[in-house]
Order: structure tokens, then sequence, then C-alpha cells
């Protein structure tokens, strides 16, 4: 026993010393990294709000409807400037309002300004936002919220008008095959 207690510590102190080796040292600094430069900037389409339906007099968004005023302003992520008509279901949208919570879908509000995204992939999440909207058959849905994005699945969750219960919806961006499935104990209390 007492010669493989002094092997083991002849081994660790010759691996402990040999670890202590002086490195070299580059004078040269790394090149700078490349600039990356995106065509869009990135979104996080957890903090983008999804239209469901526009005119020009108001817009329901998120279970809102928001009153279209003169002072509203309507532009796009690169500035072009957009009429309230330009919007269809499932687009994706920044927007700035004032609104009054009551406690019950649809809320009321007044829309200050939106900036609707129009990058590729916004455009494919919206189209097959649009899709869901169009086609799925829990009946009249109201306030859709995208919960999680990702190369290839939109995760959506969205409200039964009448019965208010909760569904999620997972949605192809290149099939638009979907499907829907209620969230068990959605209901959402009534004050």
């Amino acid at each position: 026993m007492g010669k493989l207690a002094v092997v083991l510590f002849v081994l660790f102190f010759t691996m402990a010393l040999g670890g202590c080796a002086p490195q070299p040292v580059s004078s040269e600094s790394a090149p700078p990294p490349k600039a990356v430069h995106l065509k869009t900037p990135l979104v996080d389409y957890n903090s983008v709000h999804v239209v469901q339906l526009a005119s020009d007099e108001a817009l329901l968004i998120d279970g809102t409807y928001y009153e279209v005023t003169a002072a509203s302003t309507f532009t796009t992520v690169s500035g072009d400037p957009l009429q309230p008509e330009d919007l269809q279901p499932g687009d994706l949208v920044f927007l700035t309002a004032s609104k009054t919570t009551t406690g019950q879908l649809p809320e009321k509000g007044v829309l200050l300004s939106l900036v609707k995204h129009e990058d590729e992939v916004s455009q494919q999440i919206s189209i097959a936002i649009a899709h869901v909207l169009e086609n799925q058959e829990t009946g009249d849905i109201i306030a859709p919220e995208i919960k999680s994005v990702n190369s290839h699945l939109v995760t959506l969750q969205f409200r039964d008008w009448a019965s208010e219960h909760k569904y999620e919806c997972i949605v192809n961006l290149k099939s638009l095959a979907f499907h829907v499935k209620e969230i068990s104990g959605s209901m959402q209390k009534k004050p």
C-alpha cells in the first residue's frame, strides 16, 4: 500500500509540474470580428401583437377594439406609411395605445401608433396565423397571442369569445398544418 501511495504522489506531482510550464504569449491582437449585417432587425415575437380584424375606424388586437383617430399613425418597421385598410388578420405589429381595462373581452382603447413588421420571417408567421384564424373550428376566437417561435413552428394561444375557454395552437410555418387543443382549467373568471 505504501508503494502505491508513493507512485500516485510522484505521478500527481509530475502532472502538476507539467501543467505549470510557461505558455507562449501572442503579441498580435486578434482580428476584429466581421460585421454581421442582418437584412432585418431581430424581432422578439413574444412582444409583438397580432391583428385580428382591421377597418378604417377600429382594430381588434389582443382582445381590445382600438379606435382609429385622425391622430393615429401607421408605419412599417422601415418607416413606410400605412393605412388601416393595409392591415390584414395575422399581421404582426407593435402598438402604442391607451386602453380602458374592463375585465371583459373585448376591451376598448384608442390607437396612438402602430408599426407593422414586414421582414420575411414575420410575413411567414403572419400567413400561418391568418390561416389558423380563418380555418380553426373552435368557434369565434379572440386575443390570439404568440407564445413561441422556432424555425418551423409557431405556438399561439387564444380564447373562445363566447365561453372564454383558452386554447393552444401549434402551426407549421411551411405546410400551414395546425393542431388546436383546449388548455384544461383555462376558463377566465368573470368579475
